[in-house]
């Protein structure tokens, strides 16, 4: 039986080549260096190959390579995995990331997204490389790229004065507020408004491969329009729904169907196709028909025919305005974004005939992620409108209320969209 017997310096050697493959998690160099070493340790070639899950005239072909060659043998072996040579050298990868992530107007084409198509003409006609479109997508995850949702940010960032603008929010305006508020146990109020739309909405979710999720819709372009509050310090949530007022021709026939008198029906036929933007707008106009006394008797039911999806305007929202502010005795600061009715000659008088109570401040201009409501209302689309069916206009309705009963019954289901504010601040 032959015995071998390995130097110091060539177990060193193979120590150090071992050390190199765990570097590079290159296996193949790895099982290599070890085998040999196990060589040198006296196991016999079989045992060599058992423990590698290799072929015993592997091992051998191996420990003939070392002999006729040394250690040098091994440097062939020294690559970052296997397979064939990248058609891109590392330079013109990095290069490719850079032009993919420019887009691909930046690359002369008119499309805003990117294809397969579009990437392996980029990449020909850059490098006269020609790749398999399949394979482009494996090629730009490994360099750290994904296929992503795109979203809209301001075309005023990089602006100066609109940055500016954002850094003094952050750094100056917060703050204050932050301190005066707690200098005259005020509240802080972040209001917005939103629209829940009848045809629903849209989400991914779970389904088989292959088959794209549907959700049915009445395709009817009617929506419920609302005003909303969150309270910084407590998550008190306020709402009030915007809605108009009308006597349609089915509404005064619904009228007559009540048992409403038929003259008195005749009598608000005069309004008939008015449009009122709040309730009290809409009954003094009733009571100039019908009188006080007769406005009291049908008051529900009028205001229940005659109510409609309203708009977003001054008259809307000062009545909003108004309810927080005989909902809340504290003062107010109220943090706003820059609608244009909240700057209308008529929202800035309500705010002067009240301002020993209520202080406004205006956030940034294309600053939505400023206002923590706005994730209040992503929440509530996810649970209230997202993939769900509605035939009638009361359903989305009701299902939207159902998610404003939880906020109101539950703080910490609003308290949770201003946590990284609240974590500022010391609250949380």
């Amino acid at each position: 039986m032959v015995t071998l017997s390995f130097s110091d310096a060539l177990i060193a050697g193979l120590e150090q080549e071992r050390a190199k493959a765990c570097e590079l998690n290159n296996l193949r160099l790895y099982k290599i260096a070890q085998g040999l070493l196990w060589v040198g340790e006296g196991k016999a070639l079989g045992e060599v190959a058992r423990l590698l899950g290799v072929s015993a005239k592997t091992v051998w072909n191996w420990l003939k390579r070392l002999m006729v060659q040394g250690l040098g043998g091994l440097a062939g072996q020294h690559y970052r995995g296997r397979g064939r040579k990248a058609k891109l050298s590392g330079a013109q990868k990095q290069a490719l990331y850079e032009l993919v992530v420019a887009g691909p107007q930046a690359n002369g084409f008119d499309c805003g997204v990117w294809t397969s198509a579009m990437r392996v003409e980029l990449i020909w006609r850059r490098w006269g490389v020609c790749y398999n479109p399949r394979y482009l997508s494996s090629l730009l995850a490994k360099l750290g790229l994904s296929y992503q949702k795109a979203r809209f940010i301001s075309d005023r960032q990089g602006d100066p004065n609109y940055e500016q603008a954002r850094r003094e929010w952050v750094e100056e305006t917060w703050p204050a507020i932050l301190k005066q508020a707690q200098a005259q146990g005020a509240v802080i109020l972040f209001v917005d408004e939103v629209s829940f739309a009848l045809w629903g909405s849209l989400s991914r979710t779970w389904a088989p491969r292959g088959q794209q999720p549907v959700a049915k819709t009445a395709g009817r372009r009617k929506g419920m329009k609302l005003f909303g509050a969150i309270e910084f310090f407590n998550g008190a949530f306020y709402y009030r729904e915007a809605v108009g007022y009308t006597l349609s021709a089915t509404a005064l026939k619904q009228l007559k169907a009540e048992g409403v008198p038929v003259e008195m029906v005749r009598a608000l036929s005069a309004l008939k196709g008015q449009r009122f933007e709040t309730d009290d707008a809409f009954l003094q106009a009733v009571a100039k028909c019908l009188g006080t006394e007769a406005l009291g008797q049908y008051r529900a039911l009028l205001l229940k025919l005659g109510e409609g999806a309203g708009k977003f305007n001054a008259a809307t929202y000062e009545a909003f305005l108004r309810q927080l502010l005989e909902s809340i005795t504290a003062p107010i600061i109220l943090i706003e974004d820059g609608a244009s009715y909240h700057r209308s000659r008529a929202v800035k008088q309500f705010r002067q005939a009240h301002a020993e109570r209520l202080t406004v401040h205006r956030l940034p201009a294309f600053s939505p992620e400023f206002n923590p409501i706005e994730k209040l209302w992503k929440n509530t689309k996810k649970k209230a409108t997202h993939l769900k069916y509605f035939k009638a206009f009361d359903e989305l309705r009701a299902s939207v209320l159902k998610a404003f009963r939880t906020y109101l019954e539950d703080a910490t289901r609003v308290i949770c969209v201003m946590k990284k504010l609240r974590t500022q601040a010391g609250l949380a």
